[in-house]
């Protein structure tokens, strides 16, 4: 069996700024020691529509706007982070719950149908190609059968941040200084999963299902999810996402940070938070997460344990606030419509991706897999 390490670590950064109303952000990744980038992220500063505007009496309605935050870890391939960060914010704009104002219900059901759009076979044909580009001397399969990724999704919109999880990426909320968990981790051995596990079927040992998976909720991963006596959401592993719902209080709430597991395998939350709060104030951010990715990946391989030897992929959103000093007072009103999609670099050029993912192929793809709800 081919090992999942690479000899030399790649340690070549990929590393995206912008802003938005209220708030700038930096986002950096790393594929570190694994022979593969399998990370993804999303950052939409205007994900109801473009708003560009600078007028003072238009910022109320600005904020009304949704920001989306999203960091997407796949696992045994990047065709599945890579489809569900380029299809799940339309999926999520786009649902009728969401419009209306049922943000929690939206969410969930948006989960829930990009997890079953993957099984349609043009969805699957999307999938080898993306895997073909991204691993094109990894034998071919049924990408999304074996395959998966977590997905952690933040909505800032209405002054109050509605996060989404499935599987073990983080967010996390600086208030005062203290970290403040916006997701909740779902792996096999919580009680409640491994209830489900075991009612349909599966076992967990040593935190896996089946000796195999070490998270219970998760895009693809269809191979878990296919007892027909079961509902989807009574499966082995499970897309409907836990959502966390809590009031933005710019009086207190100075950053927000998005992390996969490899980054808080080897700091916890409160020193993530106090790493970045003793910085943030005086020194850049995209500065501030290169430096953290450098702190955690080794110079040498370990022999043991998990610490610094997986992809790496942390996301600073810092509010500009009565809580934080503004470096740059026009970004109070947000100056930026950038939508940040991160390829793994190592594998594809972002050019070559962006060019094959045009707006007009995946608006008309799109239109073809969603359905409007009722």
């Amino acid at each position: 069996m081919a090992s999942v390490y690479l000899r030399q670590a790649i340690r070549s950064m990929h590393t995206s700024v912008g802003s938005g109303p209220n708030f700038e952000f930096a986002a950096t990744s790393c594929q570190g020691w694994r022979n593969t980038m399998e990370d993804v992220h999303v950052i939409i500063p205007y994900l109801d529509g473009d708003n560009t505007t600078t007028q003072p009496h238009q910022q109320q309605q600005q904020q009304q706007q949704s920001s989306l935050f999203a960091v997407f870890d796949g696992h045994n391939g990047v065709e599945v982070s890579t489809y569900a960060a380029k299809y799940l914010p339309e999926y999520i704009r786009r649902n009728r719950k969401y419009q209306n104002g049922h943000i929690v219900d939206g969410l969930k059901e948006a989960f829930i149908l990009l997890d079953n759009s993957m099984l349609l076979r043009e969805s699957v044909n999307e999938l080898r190609e993306i895997r073909r580009m991204m691993h094109p001397n990894i034998p071919e399969y049924t990408p999304g059968f074996t395959s998966g990724s977590t997905a952690v999704v933040c909505l800032l919109k209405n002054n109050t941040f509605y996060c989404a999880n499935i599987g073990d990426s983080r967010c996390v909320l600086s208030r005062n200084g203290r970290p403040v968990p916006l997701s909740v981790d779902t792996k096999p051995d919580d009680p409640q999963e491994m209830t489900r596990i075991e009612h349909a079927g599966g076992t967990v040992m040593r935190g896996r299902i089946n000796m195999q998976i070490n998270v219970s909720r998760a895009f693809g991963d269809h191979m878990y999810k296919c007892n027909p006596d079961l509902q989807l959401t009574e499966q082995m592993i499970i897309a409907l996402p836990d959502v966390i719902v809590e009031p933005y209080n710019e009086k207190t709430d100075q950053f927000m940070v998005l992390m996969c597991d490899g980054i808080w395998n080897s700091m916890t939350n409160d020193e993530i938070i106090q790493y970045i709060g003793r910085r943030i104030r005086t020194d850049r951010l995209s500065q501030i997460t290169e430096d953290i990715i450098r702190k955690i990946l080794p110079e040498e391989m370990p022999e043991r344990g998990i610490q610094g030897k997986d992809n790496m992929t942390i996301v600073i959103i810092k509010f500009i606030n009565q809580a934080t000093t503004a470096t740059n007072p026009m970004m109070m009103i947000g100056q930026s419509t950038t939508i940040t999609t991160n390829v793994p670099v190592q594998q594809q050029n972002p050019t070559t991706m962006s060019q094959k993912h045009s707006k007009t192929n995946s608006d008309r793809k799109l239109k073809a897999k969603f359905q409007p709800q009722q």
